[in-house]
């Protein structure tokens, strides 16, 4: 008991101590929250489903035939989790964190391949939908014609 009553009366023990408490806080109160886990799965499951309800829509353009997108994105989806000031953790409700708003990534680029991008008019068409639903720029949207599979 000597040796602590010693070891505290030096300034910078005491500041080093307090420094170590709070760091092993953060890291109790962080491990709590699950961050990266089972919600980054469905999270590209998520934006797989959005390609492929952008390309059958962009099959209904006159002209473009079959279609087939991929997005690209920035960063992963980021969630605020509700935060209880006086009780220093994450709100849950049922075992689970609560979210109060997903932020969703932004667009990095999009491909499009498809059957009628031959023709320049489908093409912009095709081009225009893109922009106009993921908001990435018209210089970030490629629009190829689809390949013959002959060989």
């Amino acid at each position: 008991m000597r040796e602590i009553g010693k070891f505290l009366k030096s300034r910078n023990n005491r500041i080093m101590l307090v420094i170590l408490i709070i760091g092993i806080a953060i890291i109790a109160i962080s491990s709590g929250i699950q961050r990266d886990g089972p919600e980054s799965e469905p999270a590209a499951a998520e934006y797989s489903g959005e390609e492929e309800r952008l390309g059958e829509i962009l099959s209904e353009i006159d002209g473009a035939g079959k279609v087939s997108v991929m997005i690209s994105y920035v960063s992963t989806m980021e969630k605020d989790i509700a935060y209880d000031s006086e009780k220093e953790r994450a709100v849950t409700s049922g075992g689970d964190v609560v979210v109060k708003r997903e932020i969703y990534p932004e667009v990095k680029g999009v491909i499009v391949i498809a059957d009628g991008a031959g023709d320049p008019s489908v093409r912009q068409a095709i081009k225009e939908a893109v922009t106009a639903v993921t908001g990435a720029g018209a210089n970030r949207v490629c629009v190829y014609e689809r390949g013959s599979s002959d060989g």
